[in-house]
């Protein structure tokens, strides 16, 4: 069973997770259902098959904002879902909000867990103040993609892309494109690649110990004036649907975006243009990049349940399941073992050249920081108006800085 939770919102919030009492029943919650749909059925239906007597209840919402704010208010009215595939900026909200169950336990239970296929950088991304809250589900990462045939025409070489900031802003700069030579997706949730900017550099949003703000250091500064340059170069100021649709008709030379769509722009580019696929730069030898996508958390407080949970996790997560899941959508996934297994993922990523190289990157991937407090939300909107105020050349770099520092600092948890 599938159904879009924001229709019924406002009629039955709690009645939707709390219908089904059987501890052999799962409520299930993910979102992105239009590129995760099929492998989400395959999932639920492989995973019933091999426990029999065992229903999921599949449900979908649009994306991860949307399923944090439904999980919020289903806390309130007493029905939260049992499992789901939670954005992986938002695992600090519901561990703050006592949602989320720790899997620490689960993990040290499994005699064989070393042999799974979970790389440390995987485990990493969903942990949360020193315990495992989520396993990663689907990955992704900032990836920057050309137009084969713009680069060209500007006397770049497809061949020979250039690796550095420097280098992609001075092809950028020559490319002639109806919307631009470049864009740079400055407004995704959590402030993801503003984020990802820094800790590339080896910098962080906070200090270790979550006292003070740390991006108004070098590595913020020079994001900044990455973000000026670009604009500088051109950029011009779109939605990100909007910037997708351009990119897809090949009227953008290079686009610096999430991998997760690099299966839909290679079917849209085909005929078009050659789509190539090149590393988000990470300057910095300790530099890493947060994974975005999503992780499965349990949140059902009913011990049988939670049993169930993560053998479901565990199947989800398997190679078999990772492999549904990668050649559906483009995520990276979280197991190596799928990787590894040429029959698996092995010879489809040789087939695939762009898939693979995000995947390249798994060493470098870490968790997605989110800031602390009930302010979290409002704390991204305040940072992405001054990235928006930066690359549309509306303020300096400087400028924006003291404006972001004062708001983020005003609105942090006062010990």
């Amino acid at each position: 069973m599938s159904v879009n939770i924001l229709k019924v919102l406002a009629v039955s919030l709690p009645a939707l997770f709390s219908t089904y009492a059987s501890a052999e029943d799962l409520n299930v919650l993910y979102s992105n259902a239009y590129i995760l749909k099929k492998p989400m059925e395959e999932i639920v239906k492989g995973f019933e098959a091999a426990h029999p007597g065992t229903t999921i209840h599949l449900s979908d919402v649009k994306g991860y904002a949307d399923m944090t704010q439904l999980m919020l208010r289903a806390a309130i009215t007493g029905g939260v879902p049992d499992v789901a595939f939670q954005g992986t900026s938002f695992l600090q909200v519901f561990v703050d909000r006592g949602l989320a169950v720790p899997l620490d336990d689960f993990i040290n239970s499994e005699s064989d867990w070393k042999n799974f296929g979970y790389s440390n950088s995987i485990t990493k991304i969903g942990q949360v103040n020193g315990k495992t809250y989520g396993i990663p589900f689907a990955i992704s990462i900032p990836t920057v993609y050309f137009n084969g045939d713009l680069v060209k025409a500007a006397g770049g070489d497809p061949q020979n892309l250039p690796k550095t900031w420097d280098g992609i802003l001075e092809l950028a700069k020559k490319i002639q494109a109806p919307s631009g030579g470049i864009y740079f997706d400055y407004a995704p949730t959590g402030n993801w690649t503003f984020l990802s900017l820094i800790q590339a550099a080896g910098g962080g949003m906070m200090t270790p110990d979550m006292k003070k703000i740390a991006f108004n250091g070098r590595e913020g500064m020079d994001a900044l004036k990455l973000l000026k340059a670009i604009g500088e170069a051109g950029m011009k100021d779109m939605s990100r649907d909007q910037a997708k649709q351009a990119f897809a008709a090949g009227s953008i030379g290079i686009f610096v975006t999430s991998s997760s769509d690099i299966t839909s722009y290679t079917e849209q580019a085909a005929g078009r243009f050659p789509l190539i696929v090149s590393q988000f730069p990470v300057p910095s030898e300790n530099g890493t990049l947060p994974a975005g996508g999503n992780a499965i958390m349990i949140h059902t407080k009913n011990a049988s349940k939670q049993k169930l949970a993560w053998e479901f996790i565990k199947y989800a997560t398997n190679p078999e399941s990772q492999t549904a899941m990668v050649k559906a959508a483009s995520y990276i996934p979280v197991n190596e073992r799928a990787v590894q297994d040429a029959e698996l993922l092995g010879n489809y990523y040789r087939d695939n050249p762009n898939l693979r190289i995000p995947v390249s990157q798994l060493a470098q991937l870490s968790g997605f920081f989110s800031f602390p407090g009930e302010n979290s939300t409002k704390i991204t909107k305040a940072i992405k108006d001054q990235l928006q105020a930066v690359i549309t050349l509306k303020r300096s770099p400087e400028d924006a800085m003291l404006q972001m520092a004062s708001e983020v600092e005003a609105l942090l948890p006062k010990e």
